[in-house]
């Protein structure tokens, strides 16, 4: 799945089908497959997170420059 979708669709189908995983990990009572996937989950939020802000960042430093070279 992560070599055929770009970073973001990928990290956003991490992020859904993580806790469905973790739930069927609860219920086969699966101590390796919970874990698994909630670090799979963790990673992809956080990831997510950590894009976002870099993007925001980005996008005010850009600003910032156009509006000083008036």
């Amino acid at each position: 799945m992560a070599i055929l979708l770009p970073r973001k669709p990928t990290l956003i189908c991490l992020a859904v089908l993580g806790p469905i995983c973790v739930v069927d990990g609860i219920v086969k009572k699966d101590t390796k497959e919970i874990l698994a996937m909630l670090a799979v989950f963790i990673f992809a939020i956080v990831t997510l997170i950590m894009d976002s802000r870099k993007k925001k960042k980005l996008i005010n430093k850009n600003d910032r420059e156009y509006r000083n070279s008036l």
